[in-house]
């Protein structure tokens, strides 16, 4: 039976754009992420992997294909990326500008 990979580069790049933001996030001197961009990537990767996730699902099924275990494995693994990001993010002193 055949494996249905075409997706496997978006979750790829997901992953790989999370973990970027990661190392980012932790290098940073000054503040040039703020929390909002920091919400709209991570929740942005977030929705566009369920997305395909699912979507790949349907395109399996139709096509009585073997779904592709490695785009699940990076799938799940968005999810601690993410919570690392929020959490990094979060738990980061930040200096305080006096006016």
């Amino acid at each position: 039976m055949e494996t249905f990979v075409m997706l496997r580069p978006v979750f790829l790049v997901l992953v790989l754009v999370s973990i970027f933001l990661t190392t980012f996030l932790i290098f940073q001197k000054e503040e040039k992420v703020n929390g909002w961009t920091l919400l709209f990537i991570t929740s942005m990767s977030l929705i566009i992997g369920s997305v395909c996730l699912y979507s790949s699902g349907y395109i399996v099924d139709e096509f009585n294909m073997s779904g592709d275990s490695l785009s699940f494995y990076l799938y799940i693994a968005l999810f601690p990326v993410s919570l690392l990001n929020i959490l990094l993010y979060g738990f980061k002193p930040r200096s305080v500008v006096e006016a």
